[in-house]
C-alpha cells in the first residue's frame, strides 16, 4: 500500500467525467474519509491515460465536498433533492463534518404550497420575523404541518408570494407590475404582517392633497421605471404650491438638484403630470436628455381612461426643460408647462406630441387639461429618498 503523503502534491480527479484539480492535503483534511484511502491505495495504478484519478461516482455535486474540504464552510440551494443527492454522496465519502452540516440544513428546508405555487426556502428565512404570521407559523406557536406531498400548505394566492420571500431573504422590497398587482400585493403583505414590508409599502404612497384615490396612486406608481430601485424608494413631498406658493423660484429652490422626481399637477377636474429620473437644475438652462421620463394622465372629466404618455424614442434629448422664469416643463413645444404664478392666469400650457406621444384613443385631443392654456389649480413634486 502506498502511503498518501508519497502522492504528488497537485491531484487530478475525473469523477464520473467530471474534473477537477485540487491539492492532496485538500483531500486528506479529514483523515478519517474514505478521500484518504482511496489516495492511499495504489494511487499511481489507478491513473488513467488522461492522468486524473478515476472514482466512479456521480461528479455533478463533487465541487462542494471540495469546496467544504478547502473552506469548512458549506454553502447550499435550498432544493430538497440537491440535498439528498450531496448527502449520499458525502456518506459515501464518509466526511463527518460535511454530513452533519447537510443534516442541519436538511432540518431547516421548508417547503411551501401557498395556494398551489410551490416554494422552498429555510426556517431562518421564515422566521425572521417573529412577530409576523410565518415567524409564528414556523417557530412552535402555530403547528406547520406538512402535507403528503412535502409542502406545508397556506391557503392564500401565491402569486406574489416569491416578492414577499425575497424581501425576508434579502431586506430589500421590489413590488410586482400593474396597479391591480400592487393592490393584491399589499393584501398579502396585510395577511402576513411582515413589518419591514408594511413600513416600506406605507412609505410608497405617494401623500397627496391632489390624488387621493389609493387605485390612481397604485396606478401611477406601477408606470415608474421597473428596473433599478426607483419603486420601492420612500417618496417625499419636495413642493406643494397650496402650501409653498406657485412662485417658480420657490419650486426650483425646493426640487432642484433632488434627483427623479413626480410631478402632479391638478387643473379643475383634471389630473395629470409627469415623471423624470433626472434632476430639475435651473441654472444650467436648456434641455436635457431622459430615458425614462414620461407623462400622464390620471383624471379627465371628458371620461378620457388614465393614460401614460412615454417619450418618442427620437426625441429624447428635449424630454424636459430647465427654465428659472417657468416651474417644471416638458418637452419642446411644451408638451407640459407649468408657468410662474401659475394660479392666477392661464398662463400653463400643455401641447401634446412634440416629444411625448399621443394615445391613439385620445383622437383630437393635445392637452393634458382639456385645453392648450390653463390655470393650474395645485401642484405637487415628489422626490424619492436615497
Amino acid at each position: 500500500m502506498e502511503s498518501a503523503q508519497h502522492v504528488s502534491s497537485i491531484i487530478k480527479l475525473n469523477v464520473g467525467g467530471h474534473y477537477f484539480d485540487t491539492r492532496l492535503q485538500t483531500l486528506t483534511k479529514d483523515p478519517n474519509s474514505k478521500l484518504v484511502a482511496m489516495i492511499s491505495e495504489r494511487y499511481e495504478e489507478k491513473l488513467g491515460k488522461d492522468g486524473a484519478f478515476f472514482i466512479d461516482r456521480d461528479g455533478t455535486h463533487f465541487r462542494l465536498i471540495l469546496n467544504f474540504l478547502r473552506t469548512e464552510k458549506l454553502t447550499l440551494p435550498t432544493e430538497a433533492t440537491f440535498l439528498e443527492e450531496l448527502n449520499e454522496d458525502a456518506e459515501f465519502y464518509q466526511i463527518q463534518g460535511l454530513v452533519d452540516k447537510i443534516n442541519k440544513s436538511a432540518r431547516d428546508v421548508v417547503k411551501l404550497n401557498v395556494g398551489g405555487h410551490y416554494f422552498t426556502t429555510s426556517l431562518p428565512t421564515l422566521t425572521k420575523d417573529p412577530n409576523s404570521m410565518l415567524g409564528k407559523m414556523f417557530s412552535g406557536k402555530y403547528i406547520a404541518r406538512a402535507g403528503g406531498d412535502g409542502a406545508v400548505f397556506i391557503d392564500r394566492d401565491g402569486t406574489h408570494f416569491r416578492f414577499i420571500l425575497n424581501f425576508l431573504r434579502t431586506g430589500k422590497l421590489t413590488l410586482p407590475d400593474g396597479a391591480t398587482a400592487l393592490v393584491e400585493f399589499k393584501e398579502e403583505a396585510d395577511f402576513y404582517q411582515i413589518q419591514g414590508i408594511l413600513d416600506e409599502l406605507d412609505d410608497t404612497r405617494l401623500r397627496s392633497e391632489i390624488l387621493t384615490d389609493e387605485e390612481q396612486q397604485n396606478l401611477l406608481l406601477s408606470w415608474l421605471p421597473p428596473h433599478g430601485d426607483v419603486r420601492r424608494r420612500r417618496l417625499r413631498l419636495l413642493f406643494r404650491a397650496s402650501r409653498d406658493g406657485f412662485a417658480a423660484a420657490t419650486f426650483h429652490d425646493r426640487c432642484d438638484n433632488k434627483g427623479p422626481t413626480i410631478v402632479l399637477v391638478q387643473s379643475g377636474n383634471h389630473i395629470f403630470g409627469g415623471f423624470t429620473e433626472k434632476s430639475w437644475i435651473y441654472s444650467r438652462g436648456g434641455y436635457t436628455a431622459c430615458k425614462q421620463a414620461f407623462l400622464f394622465s390620471l383624471a379627465d372629466p371628458n371620461g378620457l381612461e388614465p393614460t401614460k404618455l412615454p417619450l418618442k424614442s427620437n426625441n429624447q434629448m428635449y424630454a424636459i426643460l430647465y427654465s428659472s422664469n417657468n416651474g417644471p416643463t416638458f418637452g419642446s413645444g411644451c408638451d407640459l408647462r407649468i408657468a410662474d404664478n401659475a394660479n392666477m392666469c392661464a398662463s400653463s400650457s400643455s401641447c401634446l406630441g412634440h416629444v411625448y406621444e399621443i394615445p391613439s384613443a385620445w383622437n383630437n385631443s393635445s392637452s393634458l387639461a382639456g385645453e392648450g392654456h390653463f390655470v393650474v389649480t395645485n401642484y405637487e413634486v415628489f422626490g424619492f429618498q436615497p
